[in-house]
């Protein structure tokens, strides 16, 4: 075969031109809602970190609760919503399917309940090419939501956890085959975490003095983080150790109970309400310990960062949370539900300065081995090239945006 015929050849395989710019993969982010959350976290950690010449990144929130949308938009990233504001509010599918046809995605992320169903079944009518799901919450799923997702899961691709154990659960809470299963660890900026230096203003902020030892809860304030029974432990452990202060991050449909939970248990003097917080690595510099107290968890962001941090996690034994916090080398674990065992926890790592020393060294050493940001953007490149076939030097492996409608 002669050169021309090699060179008509090339072209007819849609070889790219020597000079061509090479094809980006275009991904939308579709997620319930822009509330501040673990799964919000995670993206706005890891898309601006992206390579932009090969990727471009969209986020879209279903809901009109966009509260985290200028962090988003702050670090290039572009961000839409669909503005449902009501549930009998069916239009959200025709403008979900507009929104799709308008971009054409090569891949479609899909975040959380609402996110994986809507996404699943507009993302196939519309004619997206790639949808790969993601689960964070393990065993919170209503009989409905556990219905829907099984239904659905034939539609996706694939479907990325942050935990072994996460996995498990899907595929024996939510029907979701094992070969359609990724994993994908959460990811964290390590250096915000050993670089935070506002302990003292923080802690002079919060009226809080050097001698006395901080406990932090961070998280939305709602029945199944078990906050009530973190502040009921708190108030028993004050009476054996009443130099332990405590202060909430968060925010949530039950702050105003436990407004009135920590007043009736005289711990005003205590504990304080900060409301939402931004900035979590100076938070957990001015903090000695963090209460993680959730009657149920999927993998939680919230101990990686204090293990990142190095601050000894006293948390349940629920969820994910075995996996992320090893019992007696980076905190202490104890049954869900349980105040008296919290309480127990609590005294007996603030009478122990070694230990809180040695579990918060050991905490920052697993969080460097295992839950760097690197390593999850890494992960996550390797899953959208490997599902949408597209290489960057222009080519595709696979059929790609002409799947599309």
């Amino acid at each position: 075969m002669d050169s021309s015929s090699k060179i008509s050849r090339a072209s007819v395989i849609g070889a790219p031109a020597v000079n061509a710019k090479p094809r980006r993969i275009k991904v939308l982010h579709l997620v319930t809602s822009l509330e501040v959350g673990g799964a919000q976290h995670g993206m706005l950690l890891g898309l601006p970190r992206f390579d932009s010449e090969r990727y471009e990144h969209i986020v879209c929130s279903i809901m009109d609760r966009m509260q985290m949308a200028g962090q988003f938009r702050d670090a290039g990233i572009e961000v839409r919503s669909l503005g449902l504001s009501r549930k009998t509010d069916i239009g959200v599918v025709l403008r979900l399917r507009s929104l799709l046809k308008e971009l054409r995605p090569d891949v479609l992320h899909t975040y959380l309940l609402h996110g994986n169903i809507l996404g699943r079944v507009v993302g196939r009518l519309a004619g997206v090419p790639t949808i790969i799901g993601s689960e964070r919450t393990i065993g919170q799923a209503r009989r409905w939501g556990r219905l829907a997702t099984r239904l659905t899961n034939p539609l996706s691709d694939a479907v990325e956890v942050n935990s072994e154990i996460g996995g498990k659960a899907i595929e024996s809470d939510l029907g979701v085959p094992s070969e359609k299963i990724e994993i994908v660890r959460s990811g964290l900026d390590l250096s915000a975490f050993s670089s935070a230096s506002r302990r003292d203003e923080l802690r002079s902020e919060f009226g809080v003095e050097d001698d006395k030892h901080l406990i932090v809860y961070m998280g939305r304030l709602r029945t199944v983080k078990g906050v009530e029974y973190g502040i009921r432990a708190f108030a028993s452990a004050v009476e054996q150790a009443p130099s332990i202060r405590m202060v909430l991050a968060g925010e949530g449909d039950q702050r105003n109970y436990l407004d009135s939970l920590v007043s009736e248990l005289g711990l005003n003097g205590h504990v304080r309400f900060l409301g939402v917080r931004n900035d979590v690595p100076d938070l957990l510099a001015a903090a000695d310990s963090v209460l993680m107290p959730s009657l149920t968890e999927g993998f939680p962001r919230t101990a990686i960062e204090a293990m990142a941090a190095s601050k000894p996690v006293i948390a349940t034994k629920v969820g994910g949370t075995p996996e992320a916090v090893v019992d007696g080398e980076t905190g202490l674990l104890v049954p869900a539900e349980d105040s008296d065992a919290l309480s127990s926890a609590i005294v007996r790592l603030v009478n122990d300065g070694e230990m809180q020393a040695r579990m918060g060294g050991a905490g920052r050493k697993r969080a460097e081995q295992n839950y760097s940001v690197e390593q999850y953007v890494s992960r996550l490149d390797g899953l959208y090239r490997q599902y949408s076939g597209i290489d960057f030097d222009g080519a595709s492996r696979a059929v790609g945006m002409d799947k599309q409608n």
